[in-house]
């Protein structure tokens, strides 16, 4: 009787079940690495792209499809020869190491963006410490340990994130000018693939997971890049506004990196708009933040083979940066960001010859 009533579907097979859980789990790191790259594409435009490429920082953000693909690409290749034992050989812990520090250089932008822009809007005449430094106790203490905690809190923003940048951008397209489009190119289309070329360093992680999870396969690749490619396309759309309400000349007006990151919603008459802007802006900074520092925490755990690290000695390492300002940090910035990408492809290079090496000695 009991073989009789017994069922074989896939809702109770394990291995299916199992496959579920891992395709759901790939599926919210995907989307947490695009509000990642929406932070990170964000504050390099502001810091760099925007004055550099004026008119045509939208088409210079856009070009970041490419090498968000490319490192994809990159990453898939390195996830299908990835040994079962791939988590305990030297070469992925040496590279889930450098991943780290790359997730580090994310926190450490992210948090920067958000004590610029809480000291310019909210405390104009506020010592920055005391911004600086609750904020990086906060979220020390408050992002949680479970797994899924991060990956459920990005999955509850994504949809306010894109209303408010949305909504934004539709109150601010009737005070525009086509006019102020042109020369679409800005400064010549040499010139602004130069700047496309620097501002790929935001979207380094795009094969991080392939060395911070590297047994877990992505059962879906061409659907799980959809949410990155389309937080690309709507990071360009906002550069795409700013350019349709401003002309060259202001765009690349040296105005300060807060009032910058702030261009489209100073220029909308539409007061909600205003409150949408800067509360999203100030919530995808904090997500970012916290989807690095779980990404750095697991990358720590597998370079150092431990089940758990405490984040507050790393949020609070954040601080000297968030201290000294964007203003007196800026060069700095400039020079080393664009190098994460080829860093990350570094990385995962390393780990991937040492996978077709081992793959090939195979008899």
């Amino acid at each position: 009787m009991t073989k009789l009533f017994q069922t074989h579907t896939s809702v109770h097979d394990p291995a299916s079940s199992l496959a579920q859980r891992q395709a759901a789990r790939m599926q919210s790191y995907q989307l947490m690495l695009g509000l990642v790259f929406t932070g990170q594409l964000m504050s390099f435009g502001a810091l760099y792209l925007l004055p550099a490429a004026a008119t045509s920082a939208w088409i210079a953000l856009l070009l970041q499809w490419a090498p968000f693909l490319l490192m994809r690409l990159l990453g898939r290749w390195l996830s299908a020869t990835a040994p079962e034992n791939a988590a305990d050989t030297l070469r992925y812990r040496v590279a889930a190491g450098g991943m780290a520090l790359l997730f580090f250089s994310n926190m450490n932008v992210s948090l920067l963006s958000l004590v610029e822009l809480t000291h310019v809007f909210f405390f104009p005449g506020a010592a920055r410490w005391l911004l600086a430094l609750p904020a990086a106790l906060a979220l020390g203490i408050g992002i949680p340990a479970s797994p899924n905690a991060v990956p459920n809190t990005a999955r509850l923003l994504r949809w306010f994130l894109a209303a408010a940048f949305l909504f934004c951008a539709a109150t601010v397209i009737p005070t525009g000018e086509v006019g102020f489009l042109f020369p679409i190119w800005g400064y010549g289309a040499r010139h602004t693939l130069r700047c496309a070329l620097r501002t790929a360093g935001s979207v380094w992680a795009a094969g991080a997971l392939a060395v911070v999870m590297p047994r877990e396969p992505d059962p879906h690749p061409i659907k799980s890049t959809f949410p990155s490619l389309i937080c690309i396309g709507l990071t360009a759309l906002f550069f795409l506004c700013c350019a349709f309400v401003l002309p060259g000349s202001e765009l690349s007006a040296r105005w300060g990196y807060a009032p910058r990151l702030q261009l489209l919603m100073e220029m909308s008459p539409n007061t909600l708009s205003w409150s949408l802007m800067l509360m999203a802006e100030m919530l995808l900074f904090l997500t970012a933040f916290s989807v690095c520092a779980d990404l750095m925490r697991r990358s720590l755990c597998l370079a150092f083979r431990t089940q758990g690290l405490p984040l507050l000695p790393f949020t609070l390492l954040c601080v000297p940066l968030a201290l000294r300002g964007m203003g007196e940090s800026e060069q700095l910035l400039q020079r080393l960001l664009p190098w994460r990408l080829p860093m990350a492809a570094a990385l995962m290079g390393i780990c991937l010859a040492g996978n077709l090496r081992r793959k090939g000695k195979k008899p």
